[in-house]
């Protein structure tokens, strides 16, 4: 009974985080713009004084899912077409890691570093905002996968365009210095723990022990 009442807790507390990304009120906004670069521009010339997460991680995906701007209105210098597709790439390769950065912030702020035995006096509140971590870890892992294919298609493109710190980007995934997957497992390896602990308590508790 325990555990098909945290069941839907966890599947409402998703549900409900899922529903925030998509219905925020940068929503209504984000239809002014149509470039991938005005997302891009739009987040960054606010993301230095913003807190919003989830507002930031909505723009991201707008950013890459519109089309591209005219090379003439590009971030970098474009002289060729390869310096183009190199751009479109690392441009998305950017993004991808912003987005997954911006997850596993908002995974943070549902998850608690250390789960003291206090703590589980709020055991069922700790098992839904568990649960939106773990959607938001797992989510931020799907995008270091799309990050690395990037990443890939960009080693195959020879040349540098003039952003550096997209260049750098890549130069840090291929170097294996920035991985995303061993941070995000480790993320995860904790966090499953603390939830086993959380279902092992309202476990008890449901018996009387």
């Amino acid at each position: 009974m325990i555990g098909s009442r945290m069941h839907i807790q966890r599947i409402t507390a998703v549900l409900l985080l899922i529903v925030f990304l998509i219905l925020s009120p940068a929503a209504v906004q984000a239809r002014r713009l149509f470039y991938a670069e005005e997302f891009y521009l739009y987040v960054m010339n606010l993301y230095p004084v913003n807190g919003s997460l989830e507002r930031n991680i909505r723009f991201m995906q707008w950013a890459l899912a519109a089309p591209f701007d005219n090379p003439v209105n590009s971030l970098a210098k474009i002289e060729s077409e390869n310096d183009w597709a190199r751009y479109k790439v690392l441009f998305r390769l950017h993004v991808n890691l912003l987005i997954i950065d911006s997850y596993l912030q908002l995974g943070k702020r549902f998850d608690k570093e250390h789960l003291y035995f206090f703590n589980l006096w709020y055991a069922e509140n700790l098992a839904e905002s568990f649960t939106v971590a773990r959607y938001c870890y797992e989510t931020a892992l799907i995008y270091w996968n799309e990050a690395e294919r990037q990443a890939d298609a960009a080693g195959a493109l020879h040349g540098r365009i003039d952003m550096d710190d997209w260049e750098d980007d890549l130069f840090l995934i291929q170097e294996g210095t920035l991985d995303y997957e061993t941070i995000i497992s480790e993320h995860l390896g904790r966090l499953d723990s603390k939830i086993r602990r959380v279902e092992d308590y309202l476990r008890t508790a449901g018996t009387g022990s």
